[in-house]
């Protein structure tokens, strides 16, 4: 290799040991080696060693032989770092010697760091100490001949900075020690649980402190979750209170009282004399035999005489002009027809509550006195004690009897005065004999009353 020999980016210094940095790497020198003689179980020895010495960090090279570089304590960082001796020995082949620069002594003088490797791969014990310029020739010299030992034919190259007379091969370690280059096994191994006797106690308080801090979380999370537990079952007591009200309410709101929205039996009555009064006998030779007023309108049923001349055409245009209504007519039998007058009752609202039997007496002895006969059918109740969830319900405090009657009398005579709160009438009919012109009216309706 003929290139100029780069300086390491940085150099720093603490004692024997430095640290050099090469592609953002940093590498130490200055290591102290020792060879381990325990074959079956060298990292414990390596510990006890280290142990002894109160060391913190070792470099391991394992060739014929294990050895050991331990690293003194120092106030440089040195976890994480590269061992620079234990690198080039491993990246260069064969016996050689590797010169690298440290810079100056406080003296000025040059500092270099000699890396001897024995042919069989072990690392030479004068390996990463610190010499001067003064001192480099005959230490090279001397290593030389060290490690060619009996064979002194062996060829021991020098690599370095070939500015220096002794290097016979120029080396780049940039070059050399990029990233790819580098294996785990070349960095320095913490001898106590990965961590030194500082970081140990800094981790043992960050410990307690951590435990502290994680004892008091769980007290204030104990804490917040027993108040959210709380708030939680205060919030579903609430909505269960909340629940219950409203299933109550539901139960109670389909007992209202269906006669509220219906109207009294004076204005039914009055209505549909209103309407039946403006319906003729005849409608252009058509007989009105039958009128039914319900709530919603009044229907009136026309039907042909036999062998009358009157037409389907000339009664729908009768009714009409009459009421502004299209009759509705069979194809099936063309002797009937029929049409409907709409109308809207106010209603009444709500009536006292008085017993359904006192209101139920008044209306029997009403048709009685009239000599009317009187159907009444008692509509059944089946009361629900008690929901699904075991709640007690509201029951219907009203009672409704359904009646009718046909009769000669109109509605305007047996339903006079205002004697007929809690009655609400469903259908007044009125049926016309064409033969002799008589009337028969049929009437329904309901009673309700407290139960």
């Amino acid at each position: 290799m003929k290139k100029n020999t780069k300086q390491p980016a940085s150099t720093h210094t603490a004692g024997n040991i430095h640290v050099l940095t090469f592609n953002q790497r940093r590498f130490v020198t200055g290591l102290t080696w020792q060879t381990i003689k325990a074959q079956r179980n060298p990292m414990k020895e390596i510990r006890r060693v280290g142990k002894e010495r109160g060391l913190d960090l070792v470099a391991v090279r394992r060739s014929d032989s294990i050895q050991a570089g331990f690293a003194p304590k120092t106030r440089l960082r040195l976890r994480g770092t590269y061992s620079l001796t234990v690198a080039l020995a491993s990246l260069l082949e064969g016996c050689c010697i590797i010169v690298i620069a440290l810079g100056q002594s406080a003296t000025g003088e040059a500092q270099y760091t000699l890396v001897g490797k024995t042919e069989r791969g072990g690392i030479h014990i004068w390996s990463d100490k610190v010499f001067l310029a003064g001192q480099l020739r005959q230490t090279i010299i001397d290593l030389r001949e060290d490690l060619r030992g009996s064979k002194g034919t062996l060829n021991v190259p020098v690599y370095g900075d070939p500015d220096i007379a002794e290097v016979t091969d120029a080396l780049d370690l940039e070059a050399l020690l990029t990233p790819k280059n580098l294996s785990k096994d070349f960095r320095l191994k913490p001898l106590t649980m990965g961590m030194t006797r500082e970081q140990l106690i800094a981790a043992g308080v960050a410990v307690a402190i951590g435990l502290c801090a994680v004892a008091w979380w769980r007290y204030v999370e104990n804490e917040r979750e027993a108040a959210s537990r709380a708030a939680l079952q205060r919030e579903m007591l609430r909505q269960a209170e909340l629940n219950k009200e409203a299933r109550y309410k539901a139960a109670l709101a389909s007992f209202g009282h269906p006669w509220i929205d219906k109207p009294s039996v004076t204005t039914f009555i009055s209505q549909c004399q209103n309407v039946i009064s403006k319906v003729p006998i005849s409608i252009n030779g058509w007989m009105s035999n039958l009128i039914l007023c319900t709530e919603q309108g009044v229907s009136v049923q026309s039907i042909r005489r036999t062998n009358s001349a009157a037409t389907t055409s000339g009664y729908v245009a009768a009714v009409k002009g009459l009421f502004g209504v299209t009759p509705v007519f069979s194809f099936a039998d063309s002797s009937q027809t029929s049409f409907s007058l709409p109308h809207k009752l106010r209603p009444e609202g709500d009536d006292p509550m008085i017993p359904a039997n006192e209101r139920l007496m008044a209306l029997i002895s009403r048709f009685q006195a009239l000599n009317v006969d009187l159907s009444i059918t008692a509509v059944p109740i089946t009361d629900v004690k008690q929901n699904s969830e075991g709640e007690t319900l509201p029951l219907q405090d009203w009672q409704e009897y359904r009646f009718s009657a046909e009769t000669d009398v109109p509605p305007r005579d047996i339903f006079t005065g205002a004697a007929f709160t809690g009655i609400r009438l469903s259908e007044i009919t009125l049926a016309v004999n064409t033969s002799d012109g008589s009337v028969r009216y049929k009437i329904s309706g309901s009673l309700y009353g407290k139960r």
